[in-house]
């Protein structure tokens, strides 16, 4: 059956049309919504990993106030023994020095000829040695200089004064040597 109206336009009763949204609006609302959705996810993880975090962090403090004595001892074990390894550093060093003086004064013990004295001897520098002594002869005063030469332990030997004088009416040669000593 047909229905028609014939009412006037101003009296006809306005029907109403239920209008479905476009398939577009539908799509841009539902991305919308996801994308919403999706925000509300990783804020609700990143709360639960914030809390975990500030749990740990309180844990690791009070572990941390339990092992500060601990932590406290170390460390000034720690700085006892830095100190212990220096003045032992120091004590080796003298040592060495010790004997290398021991050494060079046997060498040169060992070096000096007959007939020759030795008035003075002394370290300039920790790399040269100076030597002042007497004898009769210049002879014996270069044979000194040879010897000190071949030595393992000194080098560069230079007679720096040779002159004569007199001593109880005899006739000597006083000298002076400068010796380089080489390292150990």
């Amino acid at each position: 059956m047909i229905r028609i109206n014939l009412l006037p336009t101003e009296q006809r009763t306005k029907t109403r049309q239920v209008k479905l949204p476009r398939v577009g609006n539908v799509a841009l609302l539902g991305a919308v919504g996801g994308v919403i959705a999706v925000l509300l996810v990783t804020f609700l993880v990143q709360q639960v990993r914030a809390r975990g975090l500030k749990s740990k962090i309180a844990e690791a403090k009070t572990q941390a106030a339990q092992l500060g004595p601990q932590i406290e001892q170390i460390e000034k074990l720690t700085a006892e023994r830095r100190e212990l390894d220096t003045h032992l550093k120091v004590i080796r060093e003298l040592e060495k020095g010790r004997t290398f003086e021991v050494m060079l004064l046997d060498e040169l013990n060992k070096r000096v000829p007959d007939h020759l004295w030795l008035t003075s001897y002394s370290r300039t520098d920790s790399a040269s040695v100076a030597l002042d002594g007497v004898t009769f002869s210049n002879l014996i005063v270069a044979d000194l200089m040879t010897r000190l030469e071949r030595s393992v332990l000194y080098e560069n030997v230079d007679l720096t004064i040779a002159e004569r004088g007199v001593i109880e009416e005899r006739d000597v040669v006083r000298f002076s040597l400068t010796s380089k000593v080489k390292p150990e």
